[in-house]
């Protein structure tokens, strides 16, 4: 984040913290709670946000070296991510191109030099190049190049790799993510490695798990045994970049920017900046890490979360180490509360109680989220 904006960010939290008020829209926002709990809203979202987007699937870090391999299957596509000896990154349909076997079935490796199908042997290279048939005499005129592993848009960015899971050869990821990736490739994740993947399923729907993320309003009452009383009660700016948005999640610290001079200081001192990059990732940034979530839909009522956290370099002591498992936890000790509120919620729209859910003009950035969402899925 440039020095700019990161003045007039504290500036707007030094106005806030003194007024005990907070950015806010001209009206609030109402929706339905059916695209909560209808199969053909999920089928849709399925099919356009999940499909036509980019995702981030993995982490950078576990595909530095020639030879490394990821496996992802939690869009209930099968990709598959490599990094062949040329050292370039690769995605691909996880897809035998003989007879539609998965190619690969474990979640990784590291050292590969090919690709074989444990149903015919049929082989390939790591740039997804056919190299192999047994007994080829018995497939004359198939032509070994349209017989290569279908390629997926790829890119590296924030220490995330994204993939589009649709066919392609390119993608504009740097038009798509815009300010948001300006901003996030300041703060230097591009280098940043895993520590603590984790993979949990959530019963609820993958929408209100986005929003739990996307509001400061919840922190003082649902976190008040974890982190509420390192944040400030209701106070963030926020801006958005449309789909995508950023918030500022102010720490009581920020009490100290009163008559300070703003010049020097950086946000990541004063609260943490997260990022929503649409349509079903955020990432946290704070002082010295950042941590990356993204959630993906199992059906209506079940999801899946992916994220882990974005360190400076791997732990080298074991002092190190537990640094970084302290404040792993930290995190997810407070994102399992939320995760425990959206299995409540998810059961509450279950019971028809409520037609519509209603956004305060602070929860602005989830109306965002589904004004965003609404006109994807109209287009």
């Amino acid at each position: 984040m440039d020095a700019a904006t990161q003045i007039e960010w504290l500036e707007r939290t030094r106005r806030h913290m003194a007024a005990g008020s907070t950015d806010m829209e001209e009206t609030v926002t109402r929706i339905e709670t059916s695209r909560y709990v209808d199969p053909a809203r999920l089928a849709l979202e399925e099919k356009i946000l999940f499909r036509r987007y980019p995702l981030a699937v993995s982490f950078s870090s576990k595909l530095s070296r020639p030879g490394d391999i990821v496996t992802h299957d939690l869009l209930g596509i099968p990709l598959l991510l490599t990094r062949d000896q040329d050292g370039r990154l690769h995605a691909f349909f996880n897809v035998c191109r003989h007879r539609g076997a998965k190619l690969v079935w474990e979640r990784g490796g590291c050292g590969k030099r090919a690709l074989v199908c444990p149903y015919h042997a049929w082989t390939y290279d790591l740039a997804g190049r056919l190299r192999g048939i047994p007994h080829e005499e018995g497939f004359s005129g198939v032509d070994r190049a349209q017989h290569n592993l279908v390629a997926l848009p790829v890119a590296e960015a924030f220490g995330l790799v994204f993939v589009v899971p649709q066919p392609g050869d390119s993608y504009d990821f740097t038009g798509f993510f815009g300010q948001v990736g300006r901003d996030l490739e300041s703060f230097g994740l591009g280098s940043h490695v895993l520590h603590d993947e984790r993979e949990i399923g959530i019963q609820s729907n993958w929408k209100i798990v986005m929003e739990g993320g996307l509001e400061t309003y919840h922190v003082r009452y649902a976190h008040k045994a974890t982190i509420a009383p390192m944040f400030a009660d209701n106070v963030a700016v926020a801006d958005r970049f449309d789909p995508h948005a950023r918030l500022y999640f102010t720490k009581q610290v920020a009490k100290q920017l009163e008559g300070a001079a703003l010049e020097g200081k950086s946000v990541r001192d004063y609260g943490n900046p997260l990022y929503f990059i649409f349509p079903n990732l955020v990432i946290l940034v704070q002082p010295d890490h950042a941590t990356a979530m993204a959630v993906y839909p199992r059906g209506t009522d079940e999801c899946t979360v992916l994220g882990g956290a974005l360190i400076p370099e791997p732990p080298a002591t074991e002092k190190a180490r537990l640094h970084w498992d302290r404040n792993v936890k930290i995190f997810w000790d407070a994102l399992d509360e939320d995760f425990q509120m959206g299995r409540a919620i998810q059961s509450g729209f279950r019971s028809g109680a409520n037609s519509h859910v209603t956004f305060g003009r602070f929860e602005q950035a989830c109306a965002w989220f589904h004004d965003s969402m609404d006109r994807a899925l109209s287009a």
